[in-house]
């Protein structure tokens, strides 16, 4: 990211307010970037994103959709399931009466993984009234999701269908959060329309991480490449091995630059536009990608907030 200039005293403080106000004490930044292969074929973008942030329970929810390309409406699928999925969790959180983000992050994990299908279950739902009510089959609206609550004491990630997701712990190391799936040929994944409720521990996958953080990120599968170290040649077997690691090199920057942005007093708007810029053409990667690119980046607007 290219740092702006600086702005006035007074003008800094009262964004910084501001931003405080939407995200406590976090940065983020969020957007999407139209594929090469869309502008193309003279297709919308198919990925869409939410974030929210409860300043009263002081945990956020971040929400990523990928629209199936071979879904002709999956644009508009991807786009109701990022807002519909904030409500039912926020409806979850107070039908189960949670004392604070802590609770969840303690939970046991059978309890975990129940809510979290139930989400899953009631969004499919939402989404085939939708469909009915615009008058579209619910597969033509067929997107993946990957839904990340987040707070200082830890995270919760729980998704369907690929992409990628990771977080930074307090000693600045990157981790993945989840295992994208993939099926049995290429670019083959699963959707919020699929038939997986026989099984959906199978599909639907939840993790919990229960320590303290300082960054996270989510993102479809546009961005992999330009951001995760996703394979290896193994000298020893002479063979390629899968990997699924965030890479520092292009996260660090990006959070200290999101820090500099915070202390700059540029507005969450601000950054977003910057960020969407970033996504279209901000390296040789991002501006190859064929693929539509969304990607959500949060920090801790100081690392010490945590310490």
């Amino acid at each position: 990211m290219i740092l702006p200039e600086l702005v006035g005293e007074e003008e800094i403080s009262l964004k910084l307010q501001y931003n405080l106000s939407m995200y406590g004490d976090w940065v983020i930044a969020k957007g999407s970037s139209i594929g090469a292969r869309h502008l193309e074929d003279n297709m919308p973008c198919q990925d869409a994103y939410n974030v929210f942030y409860d300043n009263e329970l002081n945990y956020g929810i971040a929400v990523v959709s990928d629209g199936a390309g071979s879904a002709q409406n999956s644009e508009k699928g991807s786009q109701f399931i990022v807002n519909e999925i904030v409500d039912i969790f926020r409806e979850e959180v107070r039908n189960h009466g949670f004392r604070g983000f802590n609770a969840l992050l303690e939970a046991d994990k059978h309890n975990t993984d129940h809510i979290f299908i139930s989400v899953f279950k009631q969004l499919r739902m939402q989404l085939e009234k939708y469909a009915k009510s615009i008058d579209m089959p619910m597969e033509s609206l067929a997107a993946t999701v990957i839904l990340i609550l987040f707070s200082r004491s830890g995270l919760i990630c729980s998704h369907i269908g690929d992409g990628r997701a990771g977080f930074q712990d307090l000693n600045d190391n990157w981790h993945p959060v989840l295992e994208p799936y993939k099926g049995s040929y290429a670019n083959h994944t699963v959707f919020i329309t699929s038939d997986v409720w026989e099984n959906p521990k199978d599909y639907i996958r939840t993790t919990v991480i229960n320590q303290p953080i300082q960054s996270f990120t989510l993102m479809s599968d546009g961005c992999e490449n330009a951001t995760f170290e996703l394979n290896r040649f193994n000298e020893e077997t002479q063979m390629y091995e899968r990997l699924n690691n965030p890479y520092p090199k292009f996260f660090n920057p990006n959070v200290n630059a999101l820090r500099e942005l915070h202390k700059s007093g540029k507005t969450a708007m601000e950054i977003d536009e910057l960020w969407t810029s970033f996504l279209k053409n901000g390296n040789k990667k991002f501006e190859s990608e064929v693929d539509d690119k969304t990607l959500i980046l949060g920090t801790l607007t100081d690392k010490n907030c945590n310490a």
